[in-house]
């Protein structure tokens, strides 16, 4: 199941988006500034936790970003 969720910033910046998913059975959460900046994180004790971050520049809409997720997660898979 994925679940896209977006929080608009009040001071005009970039809205963050979170997509919440099942990975490897394990859910998780893809969160993308809407420029260049995605971490991957997992919920502990109640929050939402950093477990890798990277940049990606030139990703224009919702799909190319959360595309261009799967595909690090794919890669961190890989090298495991």
């Amino acid at each position: 199941m994925l679940t896209l969720y977006i929080q608009v910033l009040a001071n005009g910046g970039y809205a963050m988006k979170h997509w919440e998913l099942e990975h490897n059975d394990n859910h998780m959460r893809i969160e993308w500034n809407g420029a260049a900046t995605f971490n991957f994180q997992m919920p502990i004790g109640g929050q939402w936790v950093d477990y890798h971050c990277f940049t990606c520049h030139n990703i224009d809409t919702e799909q190319e970003a959360l595309e261009h997720a799967h595909e690090v997660l794919n890669e961190m898979e890989s090298v495991q």
